[in-house]
């Protein structure tokens, strides 16, 4: 299926956003002996788009501006192994341990971004979320303000009346399995971030459920009623709205016939979904029947940019991706 026409034009201008950088981002790729992730970064490179660093000893036809490195060989590789023996004192590893983990190029990717070496890192392109999220974790860390780490796809669909103009962030189809009401704040509060980083527009929030302002009663509807209310305690700034349908939240007629009085029914940006159940299939239902270009998930909830890829991903994909990930890292 050819991309829509959204998605041609969002990347377009992010692409634009990226060229008025005052600085390129440094981006690692821990997979960097992979095909797909050489052909991804050379084009970032050649396009001037960040300055790729790929892990390992990658083979074939490589952009003469692509930075190749291999943990093992690496100067900062002994610093590195004592900032990690240092984060993780309380585990006992000894410096031994601590070498031998930070050989690992997802981890090793994390403690360059860490240590302010890199910007962001891109991985998953051969290994599990779980992996990459566990390398980020360990070495990069939460932020103070969002104490629970999410994933986001940014979706571009043919409905371009939708979102910005057929643009959505969907939160949590990666990690969060069953989010609490506080954990689903953070969600929402995280993705509103992400949504004015990566796509370039305000915020405008659905915490999604199967009911709109009390069509329906039960435990899961509250879980969604008590979030909005931990979100307007925390960051009133915010614009959003609890307990919509996603027919209400997204389509304008709806949303004033469900939702009447509602500055988000029919306007939402920002789709946040109850569990990850919920958001996984939405994602890949609208990417399978709908023709929706879906990147990511980004992470989020992390001090620094630390991103996923599908295992079945394509370079196009990665090239996506990589550009998303140096928006986020931002000036």
């Amino acid at each position: 299926m050819q991309s829509p026409h959204s998605a041609q034009e969002f990347f377009g201008r992010q692409v634009e956003r990226l060229r008025r950088q005052l600085k390129k981002k440094r981006i690692v790729f821990p997979e960097g002996e992979d095909p797909r992730v050489i052909a991804a970064a050379s084009r970032l490179c050649q396009e001037e788009l960040a300055i790729p660093i790929l892990m390992g000893r990658p083979k074939g036809q490589i952009a003469s501006c692509v930075v190749v490195e291999q943990p093992e060989s690496n100067p900062k590789l002994n610093e590195y192994a004592s900032i990690l023996r240092d984060r993780r004192r309380s585990r006992g590893i000894t410096e031994s341990e601590a070498r031998k983990m930070a050989l690992d190029p997802l981890v090793f990717a994390g403690l360059a971004v860490s240590c302010g070496d890199a910007d962001g890192f891109v991985g998953g392109a051969a290994t599990t979320t779980a992996d990459t999220f566990r390398a980020a974790h360990m070495t990069i860390g939460m932020r103070t303000d969002i104490k629970t780490g999410s994933g986001v796809m940014i979706v571009n669909t043919h409905a371009t009346e939708c979102g910005a103009g057929g643009t959505l962030a969907m939160a949590d189809p990666a990690l969060m399995i069953e989010p609490t009401a506080v954990q689903l704040a953070d969600i929402a509060i995280a993705t509103a971030e992400t949504t004015r980083t990566v796509i370039g527009v305000e915020p405008v929030i659905a915490l999604l459920s199967f009911s709109t302002k009390g069509s329906a009663k039960h435990p899961w509807v509250e879980k969604v009623k008590e979030a909005g209310r931990i979100i307007q305690a925390r960051r009133p700034d915010l614009h959003f709205d609890a307990e919509l349908q996603a027919d209400a939240a997204l389509i304008e007629s709806i949303g004033r016939s469900k939702a009447p009085g509602s500055t988000v029914a029919g306007h939402a940006n920002t789709l946040i979904f109850p569990d990850v159940g919920a958001a996984n299939i939405a994602v890949k239902l609208v990417e399978r029947l709908g023709g929706a270009i879906c990147t990511g998930p980004l992470f989020q909830g992390f001090l620094k940019p630390a991103n996923d890829l599908s295992r079945g991903c394509k370079a196009e994909d990665i090239y996506r991706l990589g550009i998303l990930t140096a928006l986020q890292a931002g000036d």
